[in-house]
């Protein structure tokens, strides 16, 4: 992998439980890990849900390699908020991590 296609820059952040001034359990979000990424792919659809019409957004990152990147994450490419989907190394060797992820609505 060339570094100079890594040209854009995302925060892979993860959940925190806190509690707040009363007691009560938080979530908030807390940063990961800063990562050199290129999107690979972006792309849409348009469905019907509940009698009203949907969009749907998404986008494959890649990345060097990063352990620990999990579903149960998000990413966050300049503002924007997307739903990891899946985190995986396509060769098993450890040096590109590709994540598919949907735009959080």
């Amino acid at each position: 992998m060339r570094a100079g296609t890594l040209r854009q820059s995302i925060i892979v952040e993860q959940t925190t439980q806190g509690q707040d001034a009363c007691g009560a359990v938080t979530d908030s979000w807390s940063t990961y890990a800063t990562l050199r990424a290129r999107q690979a792919i972006a792309g849409g659809r348009e469905f019907n849900a509940a009698q009203a019409v949907h969009s749907e957004l998404s986008a494959l990152f890649v990345c060097r390699y990063k352990s620990g990147v999990t579903t149960k994450m998000r990413v966050n490419h300049g503002g924007t908020y997307y739903d990891i989907l899946a985190a995986y190394d396509p060769t098993g060797m450890g040096r590109e991590l590709q994540i598919a992820c949907k735009v959080i609505t």
